[in-house]
């Protein structure tokens, strides 16, 4: 029960929703991901991400890539866009 609350927590916040949306078809270099944050808030988001196994990352060279690694984060967000904001 712990990990889905973790989950959904992490699922809790604009800018890491954000940052899933960039990343739901493709992988993408973290330097590349713009969501009108400072990188280096990007990056701790993306660490908690990676931390509930929402998101997996690959060095290459000096560059960290990251991907949405859960299905289930794919269908949350489905139903999400359901939702009238």
């Amino acid at each position: 029960m712990k990990n889905k609350i973790k989950f959904l927590k992490a699922l809790a916040n604009e800018t890491r929703i954000k940052i899933i949306q960039h990343l739901i078809d493709e992988e993408k270099c973290a330097c590349t991901i713009d969501v009108g944050k400072a990188q280096s808030t990007v990056s701790e988001h993306l660490k908690i991400l990676e931390d509930v196994g929402i998101l997996e990352s690959r060095r290459v060279g000096t560059n960290i890539w990251y991907r949405v690694k859960s299905k289930e984060t794919k269908k949350i967000l489905k139903v999400l866009e359901g939702i009238e904001e």
